[in-house]
């Protein structure tokens, strides 16, 4: 059975994740033209795929965090709930 403080901080760890998936809002950050990105980029020598690949990684390792964090948080030990 989890207990309530577990169950507080991993619904906190949610609360995170959902509060970051709304913090690149479109009306702030409209949809760049990419053809006109992957053009200019590869002038300067670089992929849109590696500028992309960065962008999602650093997303996928901060949700991450943010889950391994609350997973491996310590527990109490069924006696002492």
């Amino acid at each position: 059975m989890i207990s309530e403080d577990r169950l507080d901080e991993l619904i906190e760890a949610l609360v995170k994740i959902a509060n970051w998936s709304d913090a690149y809002p479109l009306k702030v950050f409209p949809e760049p033209d990419l053809k006109k990105a992957r053009a200019l980029l590869e002038a300067g020598g670089m992929t849109l795929d590696s500028i992309s690949a960065s962008c999602i990684r650093h997303v996928v390792e901060g949700v991450g965090k943010i889950a391994k964090d609350a997973l491996n948080s310590p527990q109490p030990k069924p006696d002492q709930q």
